[in-house]
């Protein structure tokens, strides 16, 4: 993607495009975010959206238009660390329990200049994350930094970064206390095989986001990676060579928070508030070999229409190309932005440890 990076300079008058969090719509959906065990669980919920900013100059978290189709270097996969909870446990019921951490993520909306606005994307199909637990030390490696406001009527967010020397002395300074948790499935931070699991104490829970989707991350990071292998899935409405096959499929909370459930009798599926299956796309195959139907609902190899899974369902199909490596980083999509709603929740579990 070197085009990227020579449009940026010709345009931005700088030689990088640097990652920071656009602060314009960040609603939280409780007053505090701070987490209190004797709550025994809180909802937290605000939307985030970030964006190839070039006004903000101190992220540490450059981009130069990588796609990830090499080990390092240009085109390694690029990395950045935006957005974090204070989970806050003040007290514990006995000294057999902890705290548990779930942590969801809605679909993400793709907002450009170019190409318009796209709609509900997996946050698996564009990103693979993780996240690390700081607590404040004096002595700590890192420090924690605000960002720039875009507007003074947004909230205050940070990041965390390597302690520089004397001239951080100012900043708060925390030690990275976990390091590379993942999530499951379910929303649980994970330690490894295990479900983390905090005591008393405050800690800052920082997710960090890789720009692969998931499956392409899993090539990247294999023992005897073939990068040719890695690539991603972009919309293209008129002409793209692939359908998003759309499905019914069990509710995760890592990548489904927020959207409409279903219930299933037989192969009805019907809205729930607590339903066990989301709809989404769970697979992107060939135009010819998807069955297509019309308006009818009878099969024509011209048909717009595509049947859901195995409901009596059919929804108008949509069209993706598959591109090289991380989707939406072609040049049109400069200054793009993905929002997306990020959900926090803490509850009181025996610890098993």
């Amino acid at each position: 993607m070197k085009g990227f990076a020579k449009i940026a300079l010709s345009v931005a008058l700088i030689a990088i495009i640097v990652l920071s969090i656009v602060v314009a719509s960040v609603a939280w959906f409780t007053s505090n975010p701070e987490v209190d065990a004797n709550d025994v669980t809180l909802d937290a919920a605000r939307t985030l959206a970030v964006a190839f900013d070039p006004t903000v100059r101190k992220t540490n978290y450059k981009y130069n238009g990588q796609v990830g189709n090499v080990a390092s270097g240009d085109d390694a996969p690029y990395v950045y660390q935006a957005g974090s909870f204070t989970i806050r446990v003040d007290s514990l019921s006995s000294d057999t329990m902890a705290a548990e951490v779930t942590v969801g993520f809605g679909t993400v909306d793709v907002l450009t200049q170019s190409v318009g606005t796209i709609y509900s994307v997996l946050i698996s199909d564009l990103f693979t994350i993780t996240a690390d637990i700081y607590q404040a030390n004096a002595s700590g490696a890192y420090v924690k930094v605000d960002i720039p406001k875009q507007n003074e009527e947004d909230p205050t967010l940070s990041y965390f970064r390597d302690y520089e020397g004397a001239a951080d002395d100012e900043l708060p300074r925390y030690a990275k206390a976990i390091a590379n948790l993942t999530i499951a499935d379910d929303g649980k931070l994970m330690n490894g095989a295990n479900p983390a699991r905090f005591g008393t104490g405050s800690y800052e829970l920082s997710l960090t986001y890789t720009f692969l989707p998931e499956a392409a991350y899993a090539v990247w990071s294999s023992v005897s990676p073939d990068y040719s292998t890695i690539y991603g899935y972009e919309y293209a409405p008129s002409d793209g060579g692939y359908i998003g096959v759309l499905n019914y499929t069990a509710y995760k909370a890592k990548y489904h928070y927020g959207l409409p459930r279903y219930s299933k009798e037989g192969n009805v599926y019907t809205l729930a508030e607590n339903g066990e299956y989301v709809r989404v796309v769970t697979a992107y195959q060939p135009y010819e070999s998807v069955t297509k139907y019309d308006s009818g609902h009878n099969i024509s190899a011209s048909g717009t229409y595509i049947k859901v899974g195995d409901s009596n369902d059919y929804v108008l199909f949509q069209r993706y190309n598959r591109i090289n490596g991380f989707p939406y980083s072609d040049d049109k999509y400069e200054g793009e932005k993905f929002r997306f709603t990020v959900a926090c929740a803490v509850e009181e579990v025996e610890n098993e440890a």
